[in-house]
This record gives C-alpha cells, sequence and structure tokens, in this order.
C-alpha cells in the first residue's frame, strides 16, 4: 500500500443543467460534467464561465470622485506620485497607469517600496521624509486600504490621496478617495477584481483605456491568484488574446530570454512571466519590472530583461538552498512545520513555506533572524484558518497579518523557543492527520475520455482560482511499463495496459520502487496533448498517487535492489533463527496481523512454512529479497547412487581415517562431484546416523545396517527447498505476486 499525498476528493453534481444550456453552448459530456459538478448549473453561472461579461466603471464604489480629482490635479500639471508594490499586481497596476496619466501630464512618478526597507504598502517614514512636500497627489495601487495612520499623514499635509486596492479593509478605513470593487455596499456585479484590475477600471473612467493594457491586465490578474471567474475571465480572455497578437517589447524580450515560444496562456504568465517579475520585488527594486514592461527601446529592453533573468535565477538558487536546510529541520510526527534559519533571504520564505506544505502537507511556518526578531511567511491547508490559530496568541507577534492560507510575521526572538513548542503543540493535540484535499472532477474509464472530448475543454480556460485546471482520476489500472528519466532519474513515465494515457510525473522518480509492471496504481493529475512525431496523444502530467492493493516489491534480482526502502525496525523473516530479535521471525512462524513492512529476506525450506507466515497477514507492503548463498536450483541435489557411493567408502575406511579438511577434495574427485554436493552428502550421512563429524574428522555410527536414504529428513528439507527456489525465485515478477497474494487469503 502507497499513501497518497493528498487526500483525494471526487467532486459530486448537486444539480444537473438544462437541456437548453447544454444546446446553446453545444456542450459535450466531458464539459457537462466538470461544470455540474463544480456546481455552475444556472444559465447566469455557466455565462461567467463561457461567456464572461465586462462590467461598465460607472458601478465602481467613488469612481467619479476618484477620477474628478486625478484630472484636476492632470490639468493642473501637478506632481502625481503613483504608489505601487513590488510583486506582479502592483507592476503591472503601476505600469498602466503610469503610461496613461503620464501621457497627459509630465510631472506623473512611480515609486515601488522595496520589500526589505520599506514593506508592504505606504511607508510612513517615506512618505514624511520624501512624499511631504514634493507631491499634490498620491495614488496608491494595490495596497493602501489598511494603511489609515500613513494615509492620514498624506491629509494633514494636505497631500490628496487616491486609493486603488483590493485587498482586505481594516477596521479603520483611511480618510482617501478609495476605488475598490468590494468596499463596503459596494453595487459592483463582480467583486474579485485585482488591483491591476481596478486600475484600469479608473484608466477607463478617465478615457485613457488601451486595448494593450489588457495584455498587463490579464498578467497582473493571473499572477495575484483572485477567481478566475466573471469579469476576471473576460478580462484575462483578452488580455491574452492582445498579448498573443501584439507583445510589448520588453515582454517579448523576457520571454525570449525564458525560452519560451508558442502560444502566451495562463500557464506562461503563471509558470514564466509571473515568477520573473516577482523576482524583481523578491530579490532586488520591483521598479526595474514597471521598466521593463514600459521599453520601447531594443537595447534597453534587453538590458532590463537580461537582469531580471539574472534574478530570477538567482531567486531559484537561494530557494533551493534554503529548501533544502529547510526541510532538514523538519519533524514528520509534527503536525505542523515550523522552521527558522539565521540569514535566509526575507524575500523567497513564502515560496519555500508553499514547497513545504506541498511535500509534507501541513501548514508552514518559515522564519529568518532579522535583528531581534525572527521574520517571515507561513502558508497553510484547506480548512486550516493558520492566521486565526496564531491570534490566539498575540503576545509572541511583532507584527502578524495576512489572511487564513498566507501571512506573514514577526516573532519575538526570545520568544522563539517557547513559540514553536506552542504551536506545535496546539496542532498536535488536534490529533488531525492533517492531509490536504486534492479536489478531481472527472474519473477516466477505458472509453469515456477520447482527444477529441478533450480538446473541447479549452472553450473553459483561462482557468485560475475558483475554476481551477480540472484534475482527473484513473483509479485501479494495471501499470504495463514504469521507467525513470531526467538526467537524475528524478522523474518517471508510467504507461497503462487498459487507457492510451502516458503519464509524466516530475519529481516522482521514487515510485519507480514503490511499483513494478503488472501491479495496480491510482494515479491524479492534470491532462494535455503531447504532440510528437505528429502523433497527437493524451499525456497526463501527475500530482499524486496511490496504490491501496498491498504493495509486493520484487528485490529478487541484485539490480533491483534498493534497499532504502527498508527501515532497520520492519518485519524480517528469515530461514534461521532471529537471535532473539522482536521484530526478526523464521518461517514457519506466525506474524503479528497487522504490520506495515514485512520482508522476506531468505528463501523458505518448505512452501508450507511460508503459508504459516503469511496466513492472513494485513501489511501495507511486503518486500521481497528471497536471498540465498546456497541455491540448490541450477545444481540440483546429489544422487542416490552417488550418496551410497560415499557411504560405502566410508563403511570401508578405517574409523577416523577420513579428515575433510585434509581429505575432501580428494574425495569429493574420487566420487566425480562437487565440494558443496560432498558437504550435503555428508550431512545427509549425519542426519541418518551413519556417521557423526567432529572437528571434520568422520567417524562411523554405531548404526551399521543398510543405509535408507529416504529417511533422511534433511535431505527432504533440501528437496522442498528446491521446489520452494523454483516457486519463488525462477518465477516471472507477476506470477511470484500472484502466489504470495493466494497465500496471503487461503
Amino acid at each position: 500500500m502507497f499513501t497518497s499525498k493528498y487526500t483525494w476528493q471526487v467532486r459530486e453534481r448537486t444539480e444537473q443543467l438544462s437541456e437548453d444550456i447544454k444546446k446553446e453552448y453545444k456542450l459535450n459530456h466531458l464539459e457537462v460534467t466538470l461544470l455540474e459538478n463544480r456546481g455552475y448549473n444556472t444559465q447566469e453561472q455557466v455565462d461567467e464561465i463561457l461567456a464572461p461579461s465586462e462590467y461598465n466603471w460607472q458601478y465602481m464604489p467613488n469612481i467619479n470622485e476618484a477620477t474628478a480629482m486625478i484630472k484636476k490635479h492632470l490639468d493642473a500639471e501637478s506632481r502625481i506620485l503613483i504608489y505601487g508594490d513590488y510583486d506582479a499586481d502592483g507592476i503591472t497596476s503601476t505600469a498602466i497607469l503610469y503610461d496613461a496619466l503620464r501621457a497627459e501630464n509630465e510631472n506623473v512618478f512611480y515609486f515601488i517600496p522595496n520589500r526589505m526597507e520599506h514593506g508592504y504598502g505606504p511607508n510612513y517614514d517615506f512618505f514624511e521624509f520624501e512624499v511631504v512636500g514634493n507631491a499634490d497627489l498620491v495614488i496608491t495601487v494595490d495596497n493602501g486600504v489598511a494603511a489609515a495612520k500613513e494615509i492620514a499623514l498624506l491629509r494633514e499635509n494636505n497631500i490628496d490621496t487616491v486609493i486603488i486596492d483590493h485587498h482586505a479593509f481594516a477596521d479603520e478605513i483611511p480618510d482617501a478617495v478609495i476605488v475598490h470593487a468590494g468596499y463596503p455596499e459596494s453595487k459592483y456585479p463582480f467583486q474579485e477584481l485585482a488591483g491591476v484590475g481596478a486600475a484600469y477600471k479608473v484608466i477607463q473612467a478617465l478615457g485613457l483605456a488601451k486595448d494593450e493594457y489588457l495584455g498587463l491586465v490579464a498578467i497582473g490578474t493571473v499572477a495575484d491568484i483572485v477567481s478566475m471567474t466573471d469579469e476576471n475571465k473576460f478580462l484575462v480572455t483578452r488580455g491574452l488574446a492582445e498579448l498573443n497578437q501584439k507583445m510589448p517589447l520588453g515582454l517579448s524580450t523576457l520571454l525570449k530570454m525564458s525560452n519560451h515560444t508558442g502560444t502566451i496562456d495562463e500557464e506562461t504568465i503563471g509558470f514564466t512571466i509571473a515568477p520573473r517579475l516577482n523576482a524583481t520585488g523578491r530579490m532586488d527594486e520591483a521598479s526595474i519590472g514597471v521598466e521593463l514592461l514600459l521599453a520601447d527601446d531594443e537595447n534597453r529592453a534587453y538590458e532590463i530583461a537580461s537582469g531580471i533573468e539574472e534574478l530570477n535565477t538567482e531567486r531559484k538558487a537561494l530557494v533551493e538552498t534554503i529548501y533544502k536546510e529547510a526541510a532538514e529541520q523538519v519533524d514528520e510526527s509534527n503536525e505542523i512545520n515550523i522552521v527558522a534559519g539565521e540569514d535566509w533571504h526575507q524575500g523567497v520564505l513564502g515560496i519555500v513555506a508553499s514547497r513545504l506544505v506541498d511535500r509534507f502537507g501541513k501548514p508552514a511556518i518559515v522564519m529568518s533572524s532579522d535583528f531581534d526578531v525572527y521574520k517571515g511567511s507561513a502558508r497553510s491547508i484547506e480548512g486550516i484558518d493558520l492566521l486565526g490559530v496564531l491570534k490566539k496568541y498575540p503576545d509572541y507577534f511583532n507584527t502578524l497579518g495576512g489572511h487564513s492560507q498566507a501571512l506573514g510575521l514577526s516573532v519575538y526572538e526570545d520568544s522563539l523557543d517557547e513559540f514553536k513548542k506552542t504551536i506545535t503543540g496546539y496542532f498536535n493535540e488536534l490529533n488531525l492527520n492533517l492531509k490536504p484535499v486534492q479536489y478531481i472532477d472527472y474519473k477516466v474509464t477505458g472509453d469515456n475520455l477520447t482527444l477529441k472530448d478533450f480538446e473541447r475543454i479549452r472553450r473553459l480556460k483561462p482557468f485560475g482560482k475558483d475554476f481551477n485546471t480540472p484534475v482527473f482520476m484513473i483509479a485501479n489500472q494495471t501499470v504495463k511499463s514504469i521507467r525513470q528519466v531526467g538526467k537524475d532519474l528524478s522523474h518517471i513515465k508510467i504507461t497503462l495496459q487498459e487507457l492510451d494515457i502516458d503519464i509524466i510525473g516530475f519529481k516522482f522518480g521514487f515510485l519507480h520502487s514503490e511499483v513494478q509492471s503488472g501491479d495496480k496504481i491510482s494515479l491524479i493529475g492534470r491532462l494535455n496533448i503531447n504532440d510528437f512525431n505528429h502523433k497527437r496523444t493524451l499525456q497526463m502530467v501527475l500530482m499524486d498517487a496511490r496504490i491501496d492493493d498491498l504493495q509486493i516489491i520484487d528485490m529478487r534480482a541484485k539490480n533491483e535492489q534498493n534497499f532504502s526502502l527498508i527501515k532497520s525496525d520492519d518485519l524480517f523473516v528469515t530461514s534461521e533463527g532471529n537471535d532473539g530479535k522482536e521484530n526478526y521471525f523464521t518461517y514457519g512462524d506466525p506474524l503479528p496481523i497487522a504490520v506495515d513492512t514485512v520482508v522476506l529476506r531468505d528463501i523458505p525450506y518448505d512452501l508450507e512454512e511460508l503459508k504459516t507466515t503469511l496466513k492472513g497477514l494485513q501489511a501495507s507492503k511486503i518486500i521481497v529479497i528471497f536471498n540465498d548463498k546456497n541455491e540448490l536450483f541450477f545444481e540440483g541435489l546429489p544422487s542416490k547412487q552417488l550418496i551410497e557411493q560415499t557411504d560405502e567408502i566410508i563403511m570401508n575406511a578405517k574409523n577416523g581415517a577420513i579428515d575433510l579438511t585434509v581429505h575432501a577434495p580428494h574425495l569429493a574427485k574420487r566420487i566425480g562431484t562437487s565440494m558443496r554436493n560432498l558437504k550435503i552428502i555428508t550431512d545427509i550421512l549425519a542426519d541418518l546416523s551413519r556417521i557423526r563429524l567432529e572437528n571434520g574428522i568422520v567417524y562411523k555410527d554405531e548404526v551399521q545396517s543398510g543405509i535408507n536414504i529416504e529417511n533422511s529428513q534433511y535431505l527432504k528439507r533440501l528437496t522442498t527447498k528446491i521446489e520452494a527456489e523454483a516457486k519463488l525465485k525462477m518465477s516471472s515478477g507477476q506470477s511470484m505476486k500472484d502466489y504470495l497474494r493466494t497465500l496471503i487469503t487461503a
């Protein structure tokens, strides 16, 4: 049995789509299943996905007041500062607003705070020493609604302020004109716009919108992981079309450096563009991201893109280093992982926390020393409100904020050990056996999904939060082939006997030791179309695997032996005595009924003894080695005539005259056999009380009647051992596994 990383939850429909909706959109069975299982059952709900709307900017709260204020300052050629944020949403928000306003007034500037120096959002000291006296209007984008104190400073100094944001409001609402789709008592039809979406609405209201801005709106929206439904879906769809038709120079240069070719979709943004823009804010100054997006000179675009690519490479290396150090601190027996370093880079701790959650399936808090506090990021799993838990212990924190699944914090240095002990203890006492949930959209069987069916779900794109890329499940199918691939063999490729779908598992190379050809396995993952050698086939990108049946790992061949799978506390079954070790058993001994891993180390002497040991066993895994230094199968046993001939020679010799330590080679040569067979023969004669051996010297026993070889129990044991070798060592892997299963259930 191989346990999955996630708890698999198959979605189930609560209502069915009407026939009218199916006909209107010409939905196939796959599209219908995906929509119904996700709760999109009404005309209005389906329209949000297949025909999303753009809503009139006039419905945005306070937008008329905001545009009036901005126009007043544009017309007066006032000094206008755009105060952005250091992530991709903030960078794109700043870029489009700056480009639009700068065309109307040369006295427009922008500033992106430094993550390390200024922190997130409006910075009081920066406003006091750099903005007061130097700006007439401040427009915050993708930040500001939780900064009442900082905004009050601007207002006290007669600086007008417009806040364009999408984050959660604090208890005190700043004294400013706030454009926010989710403003209290807002009537805007869709309240999940990203910061860049809200900024675009303001630009529309000013009459300064350009189609090219939509591409940047798509980037910021996808990167910020906001709801990919309704108007966001409309904006991203339009934006992707714009990017594929006409790419901004800087972005085009960046994509070339990342070796991206082909169509740009939401995955291009999520995995290529957004990480690089975010790297600017994590590793350096996010303002260079704005410069890149607005670049109109090829040389400058190349220079900036090169710098960003280097930052991203540095970021990835840092993440890898810190992640490895953090993972070494993890105690897997705990239900939350809290780790801390002395000099870990603050800009990547959120990524490291996410990777720890992905690997261990538990909430993670990652911190690094910063003067007298440990500052860091935390990530949770579905169903666990980590922020809510931490708020129960306010005395530990210098700062704490975010939301239930992702948050930032700083813990007082002298409280760190107690904090770790308290929070870890809290989670451990819950006994939740935490495991993240992965929802499954569609179960694939032999005939319910074709390439043509799958191609149709492109109409449901772009995917994202609240309408994620569909997850498919293949249940209990037989492995046809499995092999490790990649330079370090860290990836896996699997083909199945019953389904014509190839499976590729990145970083799943370990499965090669857990499952073999002929075994049953269940898989979940995302599907795509693999176009290779002009042949298009369905391919699953693996997310998780599970083996529900008893695992039998065949390690009989020396080149298949991976002893890292064996732990010192596993149960071992041997053909000899166990020397008093509690987890060692001898064939013929019954095992504890419910165990985790059983290692069949040696070949048993008798299949009946193996049957006795395995009968009724409830194990997760059996590792089969069946090692034996003295295999009998190929050489067989000495013949009856050879045994009788040896017996006659000994009976005719003087008592004690044969010293095997000296004469064994001569005796073996005389009877025409091997030293191995001579040893077997003398053991048989000793078993029959024909001889006794003392210090290698042969003495005739007292019984001198005729020899009856059939009475030798030792010979019978060797005979049954050959039968066991033939059944267990010489059979195919699948035959051996089937046989062991029959013994367990017999």
